[in-house]
């Protein structure tokens, strides 16, 4: 198996910081190959006399990185539960289920048994258990390999990792052909009131949120842009919960879609049977209650429905990472963003958030700080930068700075510095980012001062016009109709085009709006 030549970079950055340090962390998107880079390291591992240890929370993971070292000529073998490799026969590499390999299990194995110990999916890593099998086998140098380095529980990485050897991201591997070119739909769901649900811990509370996207008006809502964009595609709709994923397939099947559900309460059978129905194209969306969003591969998958709003960037980027993979006759991967009517009081993860990065956290607090302010003033800029140059295509139901210049006659060099205000100069008080939210635009934090003054123009004069909301008018304006009518105008046409579940007919279309100018 030929390494492709970012894996060979990554295969050297690793050896070089093992020389320096005990663990070092490895960062590749999902579909690029962390496995057979791993694989790779324990083969030079074998070729020494050494031994690799693999160690993984699922079982999907364990089959696959146990395939991959054979693949590669390594004789590998399983622990986990009853499965167990005996140690007066070990071969290249063990590939061991972290639940498993505790006590007992763990004292079967010298302490200096292994030479190199890599940790597959290390966001876990930070979890007791994983430590505990770091402790013990402390003259093994370490590999954690991850696709998301960022936590959504804000336990820093660096607790367990020295360092990061090498990164390469998905905005790299799409740029460079690696990884499928996305195309991003954020699908506003008006009746999805996040306001109202608490937050816990950092997180969305998941039985409330469950309970606001289980109202059949939500559920319809989902369902209706989900039939009409992802028509044709193989579909992975992610959901928070079990009732959601599966009233969510019964309302596609009411529709006439192929559509099922998985949970982790399904037999091992069942959801095999899912799986062998989705490969097939028996099946073309899956609702998948957080079952997939680690080890599931298949490279046809060519939407992603996030169904499951979160605060969590590495959630959003594993769920996504779900549809990169390249196969023949896919030429992209269509994410919907379903996006509430009224936002929730903490700042949701978006595809934008996976597209931008994260950095792990490896440096000291001060150093950290410093590094922010001095990129806090290219961060707006970068962002749009990168979402040209991996062409990817993100069309989101809000007014863009660019629409906004339009609207208010700017071009020209004044557009040129409106735009430069978006990352340079004084920014925006946290209160007017709040407040601008509030009105329906979708900001960022980093929002200039320009802008946003901009912003707050083009709301007083549509307020003094008597035009609709902002929330209102990009409905409107996604479903072709004029979007400067009043409120009460623009509350029948949303009215009526609920009515027909948003399918209205042209002539239908053309009569409302005649109905309206009389």
């Amino acid at each position: 198996m030929e390494l492709r030549p970012y894996q060979l970079e990554a295969v050297a950055a690793i050896a070089r910081e093992h020389e320096r340090v005990r663990s070092t962390l490895l960062v590749l998107a999902t579909g690029l190959g962390k496995t057979v880079t791993f694989a790779a390291l324990a083969r030079d591992v074998a070729a020494q006399g050494g031994r690799t240890l693999v160690l993984a929370h699922r079982s999907e993971l364990l089959e696959q990185a146990t395939a991959t070292l054979r693949k590669l000529g390594l004789r590998a073998g399983i622990e986990q539960a009853a499965r167990s490799v005996g140690p007066l026969e070990l071969p290249d590499a063990i590939v061991a289920s972290v639940q498993t390999l505790q006590r007992s299990r763990l004292a079967n194995y010298q302490r200096n048994e292994f030479k190199l110990l890599v940790i597959d999916e290390a966001h876990h890593a930070t979890a007791q258990t994983y430590r505990t099998i770091l402790d013990y086998f402390t003259p093994a140098k370490v590999l954690g390999v991850t696709a998301t380095p960022d936590r959504g529980d804000g336990v820093g990485l660096r607790n367990v990792f020295d360092s990061t050897a090498y990164r390469y991201e998905l905005r790299d591997g799409i740029k460079a052909g690696w990884l499928a070119p996305l195309e991003v739909r954020a699908v506003e769901v008006r009746s999805l009131d996040l306001s109202r649900v608490k937050v816990r811990a950092g997180e969305l509370a998941a039985d409330e949120l469950e309970a606001e996207l289980l109202r059949d008006a939500v559920l319809h809502e989902v369902a209706g842009p989900l039939v009409e964009l992802a028509a044709g595609r193989q579909t992975l709709a992610f959901t928070v919960g079990v009732a959601q994923a599966h009233a969510l397939a019964d309302v596609l099947r009411a529709r006439g879609v192929a559509a099922a559900a998985v949970d982790g309460s399904m037999s091992a059978e069942l959801r095999a049977k899912v799986l062998g129905d989705y490969r097939a194209k028996r099946v073309n969306v899956v609702c998948n209650a957080m079952l997939w969003t680690e080890g599931f591969d298949n490279p046809a998958t060519d939407c992603i429905a996030l169904v499951r709003p979160t605060g969590t960037r590495a959630l959003v980027a594993q769920m996504i990472g779900r549809g990169t993979r390249t196969c023949e006759g896919k030429t992209s991967c269509l994410v919907l963003d379903f996006v509430p009517g009224r936002m929730s009081r903490m700042r949701l993860a978006s595809p934008r958030d996976v597209l931008a990065g994260d950095d792990l956290e490896t440096e000291p607090k001060q150093d950290k700080a410093e590094r922010k302010e001095k990129e806090r003033i290219l961060v707006a800029l970068e962002r749009r930068r990168w979402i040209r140059e991996v062409g990817v295509v993100y069309a989101a139901p809000q007014l863009d700075v660019a629409e906004l210049l339009e609207a208010l006659g700017v071009s020209g060099a004044a557009a040129s510095r409106t735009e430069v205000g978006l990352g340079l100069g004084s920014m925006a008080s946290p209160r007017q980012v709040a407040a601008l939210r509030a009105a329906g635009f979708e900001v960022a934090d980093e929002l200039g001062k320009r802008p946003a003054m901009l912003l707050f123009g083009l709301l007083a004069k549509r307020r003094a016009a008597g035009l609709c909301t902002i929330k209102q008018a990009r409905a409107l304006k996604r479903h072709g109709f004029d979007d400067n009518l009043t409120t009460a105008q623009a509350s029948r046409v949303l009215d009526a085009m609920a009515a027909a579940r948003w399918r209205m007919p042209s002539d239908a279309r053309a009569q409302l709006m005649a109905e309206l100018r009389r």
